[in-house]
């Protein structure tokens, strides 16, 4: 670490460590450093998901579309070991960016222009076997100047091998899947095209697409869902097999909400009232929309897909 000057300035808490602004000092660029303390709990001192994170990083090959990672460092520090993943350093995050905009919602040609390259990063990394699991505005991080945008991790735990068994960690709700909120273990690509599709939405309208309401942690997931099936309507079991027979589905059996009698929306089709501020999306990114935000996970688009559709056909890559 002798090469860096760090910033004794946090810049964000993170379940498993802190990051800090520093300067690699040959060169003077600067970047961020996570510092993650050893815990005793653990064998080699690292929780399970980071070990896992780094091993993925090591693997993934790099890509203009996903944070670098520069260096990983081990020392000593008051009789126990620390560990420091030094990344690239970016201006800001979508969601500040979103939330800071003097227009509002964005213009559609910088909305297309930052899809597609998130698209390009999620693509970049199924390719390669490696789901994200925690998409978000906060974890997507931008050079304002360059308005590129490129997949961050934001929560230490996030990235994971397709092949993996998943449990409950720590995520942001309002773009999780249907098939995750359901409790489905094998989730795979198509929940992190769910979360695309929901922060498509955000950046078209300015406002997160499905909020969960109450005040019960305990309920969170059940709300959260019940405000997808509000806004889309909820399937029935013939509809879509894949979720309906998930383990949390017995919960939602009898529930019937403000569109107890909607039809279910499937790919390629789109409830007029979804996007009601959303009148500058032309016709070809609500199809896609509605493509990314398929309930059935086999009927959602691929990245690959979208990254091929009309809605990009005028853009100037």
């Amino acid at each position: 670490m002798d090469n860096y000057d760090m910033s004794p300035e946090i810049l964000r808490e993170e379940p498993h460590g802190r990051l800090y602004k520093a300067t690699f000092k040959p060169t003077g660029e600067t970047v961020v450093i996570k510092k993650i303390p050893s815990n005793a709990n653990f064998p080699n001192g690292l929780p399970p998901a980071l070990s896992r994170e780094i091993l993925i990083y090591q693997k993934l090959p790099k890509s203009a579309y996903v944070i670098d990672r520069r260096h990983v460092f081990r020392q000593f520090e008051d009789g126990g070991p620390v560990f420091y993943i030094v990344y690239e350093h970016l201006d800001t995050d979508l969601a500040a960016f979103i939330a800071a905009s003097s227009v509002s919602p964005l213009p559609s040609d910088l909305v297309k222009k930052l899809l597609f390259q998130l698209l390009k990063g999620v693509d970049h990394c199924h390719r390669n076997g490696v789901l994200h699991r925690n998409l978000n505005p906060k974890n997507l991080l931008l050079d304002e100047k360059q308005q590129s945008l490129k997949i961050g991790d934001g929560i230490s735990q996030s990235f994971a091998f397709c092949y993996d068994n998943f449990v409950p960690e720590t995520v942001t709700l309002s773009y999780q899947a249907p098939e995750v909120l359901l409790g489905s273990t094998d989730f795979s690509t198509p929940a992190d095209i769910w979360a695309v599709g929901c922060i498509f939405a955000e950046m078209v309208t300015g406002d997160v697409l499905f909020v969960g309401i109450g005040d019960d942690p305990n309920q969170a997931d059940k709300q959260q869902l019940r405000e997808i099936f509000r806004q889309l309507g909820k399937p029935m079991l013939n509809q879509c097999p894949g979720l309906t027979s998930l383990p949390a589905w017995e919960t939602y059996q009898e529930w019937e909400g403000e569109k107890m009698k909607a039809r279910f929306y499937s790919a390629g089709d789109l409830p007029s009232d979804l996007l009601v501020a959303t009148v500058s999306l032309e016709q070809d990114g609500a199809e896609l929309l509605s493509k990314m935000l398929a309930f059935d996970p086999d009927e959602r688009i691929t990245a690959k897909a979208a990254l091929n559709h009309p809605y990009f056909k005028q853009m100037d890559i």
